[in-house]
């Protein structure tokens, strides 16, 4: 399973790559990727009254507020945002409520949010299983090092961090993470 935070594009990218992706941010921008996956991908209709659906695809839409997650205790952050189906998985399957990756796109400008995407990352990461690829503008230096200094301190595991090199011109910068 794959979440990444966005317009919904990048999800409709990635669709026939993965099994399930899962498209979130905050409330009032989800009708606007409900729209754009609507109207994009393979599987998301609108029914006759105009609400829009998605059963028979493999892209949903929910919220995620860094805000409200890091309010949360871990134990109510994995039971909100990794809940444990009704079928348990087999045995020899990976478990259903574990993410494989996550996408970090362009969520790198605002200091005060570092510390609630850091909890947001840490909290939806399995260790020796979710990898995080974060893609960031490089706008202020000063936000950005803060950004992977509180990465690299998280209080919730220790993290492999790597600079993925040659990926995108100059301005952008790309770091590939996982706990361990």
């Amino acid at each position: 399973m794959c979440k990444s935070s966005g317009t919904g594009i990048l999800g409709i990218a990635l669709s026939p790559l993965v099994q399930r992706y899962t498209v979130t941010d905050i409330a009032p921008l989800l009708p606007l990727i409900r729209k754009n996956i609507s109207l994009n991908a393979t599987g998301w209709y609108h029914d006759s009254a105009g609400s829009l659906g998605g059963s028979k695809s493999n892209v949903t839409v929910e919220e995620l507020d860094w805000m409200t997650l890091a309010s949360l205790s871990s134990s109510q952050a994995r039971a909100r945002y990794c809940p444990v189906p009704s079928v348990p998985s087999p045995p020899e399957s990976a478990p259903f409520n574990a993410w494989d990756l996550v996408l970090v796109v362009d969520c790198i400008y605002n200091p005060s949010l570092l510390p609630p995407l850091i909890d947001a990352i840490d909290a939806v990461s399995t260790a020796e299983r979710t990898w995080v690829l974060v893609v960031a503008e490089l706008r202020q230096e000063d936000v950005v090092r803060e950004f992977l200094d509180l990465w690299l301190k998280c209080e919730g595991g220790k993290w492999r961090i790597t600079r993925v090199e040659g990926l995108l011109e100059l301005h952008y910068a790309v770091w590939a993470g996982q706990k361990c």
